[in-house]
């Protein structure tokens, strides 16, 4: 247009020829013509831009109102989408997110005809309907995320990222072509007024074409009418999309009014920004927390230390203000979560969340922080374990039988009280109470594992370790105070145990065994009252008795007394466990002479020397199935037990088809234990006597099944206690080589262990 405007003024100004002939009537002739060719140049130039104007204001009419207004439902339907994600989310209702696909439809379809009707700018309309898009999928996905629970506060930034980008460029392209829209409208204002002003000046000239240049002035205003109106409809819309953003605000700040969450936001200097949720004065019991410091605010009654406190208040000064690259490098220090000591002595826990909010140049504007308040979910958390582990050991003490766990109950608490008594009856470390702490707590460990009873197993493990570093010197004070915690951890372990058989199984003491799979309980003292009767008979009557009464008196003198099948029953009851752990099948168990019956104190040393004694069995003697194989061996071990009656003893024999005793590793133990020197040439027997030593241990490595060197020795400990003993039997055609040998235990036992006590 200036183009033009120029080009004009120059044919106007340029210089006329003049004859140098001085003739009147050329000179009108040149005036007249002069005139004409003005007339002429001015009628053409003023025609011209008026079609120009024409032109213009027709583009205003058809070009930027439908390209302004088209972006306005744009930026309405923009806040509709918004608002609809906001309330599915805030709904957790998926329906209520899909709502907003109309709005997005309308508004890709508006692009597009944005496009059509603008191609001057189509590229950034299309960048705008490409941006339109990527924050819909974003904001679909984020939506349905959170509501899915499966989203994340970090998608919720960028999603509003985006949506600031979005608005900020559609904002910026209606300002940019409502410009072009003023400029061209000034510069068909100007040009019409020129128009007028030459027009009124030359119009005397010639009347027809004042008329029509009057004309085309008269259309000019009608437009600029025609565009003043609709410029006042533009306005009115713009009022109404303020008062649909004031609404807007109203349903947020409702939001924050009534959520169960504590939001708020911290800005530059750590201070708490005014606007933020009801939910924090419940939280955090502070009546007034617009403009404090947060860390004053929020942090003072809570279980942070100083250094953590210190690392809040610097993390954030460090990010508020700075680039989001600050946030991303000192997130880590703020703290995620923390207890608050309310005034009446109570603790909330509160999960802390912290998320950037940007300005438009990549800054952290301020933080968005919000609180949840999970001291009931924590609760219900640590109900929920305390009745799956209460569950868990139900579950294990209904897999035996009460008369095995009462057994049971009845070992661990005599070896603990034994503990017990020697912990406190000593002063420094002595070795020999040392090897009595271990075996006894190696031996609780032993029966709960063979129950799997894990809770009462990895406590007394933790206590048979701290023994074990006593042995080996590990450990050269003696604390009393932290073995008597150590040893107390598996008394309440097992104490746990009865309380739950007793008080949510119902299985109270004895009584509870006096029905069961085995027969009706009888007391002890209604088995004396039986067995005085019986003697009293045979006194009065001078022995003269019949056969049937001999047998009577034979059958009430065996009750009370537990036969050897069920004692090697129980013993056995852990091999399936034990054979798996060890990838090894389950050995075949033979009893020859079973029904041999001991009284109940003999009866419960034998148990615990056959745990121990089988448990070693599988783990050192009886070979794997492919070793089994190579040597011509069934795939399936076989453990024995046999029992034989003499005039004053009863003998106990157990053996099993493994390779034997490697009495090579023992006497290599023997030598590191100064029990032999390294060119001594023992018999085979004096090696295989080792297996006896506390601490010495042929297994290649410690493992929960052995080889922590204690068990034959708690063996024989227990059958001496008992007025027995226990010894190892070498084939009679071992030779003097060292290497793997067969081999038996003999257990003898007084004759007095198979009389009732």
């Amino acid at each position: 247009m200036n183009q033009n405007s120029q080009g004009a003024q120059g044919h106007v100004d340029a210089p006329v020829r003049v004859s140098k002939n001085d003739n009147p009537m050329l000179k009108i002739i040149l005036l007249v013509g002069g005139a004409i060719a003005l007339f002429l140049a001015f009628s053409t130039f003023s025609v011209q831009k008026a079609v120009q104007s024409n032109s213009n204001l027709s583009d205003i009419r058809d070009l930027y109102f439908p390209v302004l207004e088209r972006a306005d439902r744009n930026i309405v339907r923009l806040d509709k989408m918004e608002e609809q994600f906001m309330q599915g989310v805030m709904m957790a209702d998926k329906d209520t997110v899909d709502k907003a696909q109309p709005y997005y439809m309308g508004g890709d379809k508006t692009f597009a005809e944005m496009a059509s009707l603008y191609p001057g700018r189509k590229t950034d309309i299309l960048r705008l309907k490409a941006e339109f898009t990527g924050y819909r999928n974003l904001a679909y996905q984020t939506a349905t995320g959170m509501i899915n629970h499966t989203g994340s506060f970090s998608d919720v930034a960028k999603m509003n990222a985006s949506l600031g980008t979005l608005k900020k460029n559609l904002t910026n392209f209606r300002s940019s072509s409502y410009d072009n829209f003023v400029k061209t409208l000034l510069q068909t204002q100007q040009a019409t007024k020129l128009n007028l002003y030459l027009g009124m000046a030359i119009g005397a000239m010639n009347l027809m074409f004042m008329g029509v240049l009057v004309f085309f002035i008269r259309n000019n205003l009608h437009m600029t009418a025609i565009i003043a109106e609709q410029n006042a409809t533009l306005e009115l819309k713009v009022i109404e999309r303020t008062a649909q953003l004031t609404q807007k605000t109203n349903d947020v700040n409702t939001m924050l009014d009534n959520m169960s969450l504590g939001v708020c936001t911290v800005v530059q200097g750590n201070k708490i920004h005014p606007e933020y949720s009801a939910f924090m004065h419940q939280i955090f019991g502070e009546a007034k927390l617009a403009g404090r410091d947060v860390l004053e605010a929020l942090f003072a009654s809570s279980n942070l230390g100083s250094d953590a406190r210190d690392l809040v208040e610097v993390s954030l000064s460090s990010m508020i203000g700075e680039d989001m690259m600050m946030f991303e490098f000192n997130s880590h220090n703020l703290a995620t979560e923390m207890q608050l000591k309310a005034e009446d002595g109570a603790s909330k826990i509160l999960q802390l969340h912290w998320s950037p909010i940007k300005n438009e140049d990549d800054a952290v504007d301020k933080v968005l922080l919000i609180v949840q308040d999970v001291t009931h979910l924590r609760a219900l958390e640590l109900e929920a374990a305390a009745q799956k582990a209460e569950l868990d050991i139900i579950s294990q003490i209904i897999k035996i039988s009460i008369g095995k766990f009462n057994e049971f109950v009845d070992s661990a608490q005599k070896f603990i009280a034994d503990n017990y008594a020697m912990i406190r009856g000593t002063s420094v470390i002595d070795k020999e109470v040392v090897a009595g702490l271990f075996r006894n707590m190696h031996t609780v460990k032993g029966n709960a594992r063979t129950y799997e009873f894990k809770a009462i197993t990895d406590v007394a493990h933790e206590a048979e370790q701290e023994y074990d570093r006593m042995r080996k010197g590990e450990v050269t004070e003696w604390n009393q105070e932290k073995l008597l915690e150590e040893l107390a951890a598996v008394e309440k372990a097992v104490n746990r145990y009865i309380e739950i058989n007793e008080d949510k199984l119902g299985r109270k003491g004895r009584a509870s065994d006096m029905l069961t799979t085995r027969g009706v309980f009888v007391g002890r003292d209604e088995i004396s009252m039986l067995q005085t009767l019986l003697l009293n008979i045979r006194h009065e009557t001078n022995g003269q008795l019949s056969s049937t009464f001999e047998t009577l008196e034979q059958k009430v003198l065996q009750i009370g007394l537990i036969p050897l099948q069920r004692l090697v029953s129980g013993a056995v009851d852990s091999l399936s466990s034990l054979a798996k752990e060890l990838n090894k099948p389950t050995p075949e168990v033979h009893i020859e002479n079973g029904d041999i019956a001991f009284n109940n104190l003999v009866a419960q040393s034998l148990k615990s020397s056959f745990m121990h004694i089988v448990r070693n069995s599988l783990d050192h003697g009886i070979e794997g199935p492919e070793q089994r194989r190579q040597a011509g061996k069934e795939e399936v071990g076989k453990i024995s037990f046999r029992s034989e009656r003499t005039a004053d003893t009863v003998l106990l024999k157990i053996s099993d088809d493994g390779r034997g005793l490697a009495l090579h590793k023992l006497f290599e133990k023997g030598v590191a234990a100064g029990r032999f020197m390294a060119e001594e040439q023992p018999s085979p027997n004096e090696v295989a006597e080792l297996i006896f030593e506390s601490g010495l241990s042929t297994a290649e490595q410690v493992s929960q099944v052995s080889g922590r060197g204690v068990g034959m020795d708690a063996v024989r400990m227990f059958l001496k206690e008992q007025g027995g003993d226990i010894r190892i039997v070498l084939q009679d055609n071992v030779q003097n080589e060292l290497g793997f040998c067969p081999f038996e235990f003999v257990i003898s036992l007084p004759l007095s262990s198979l009389m009732a006590v």
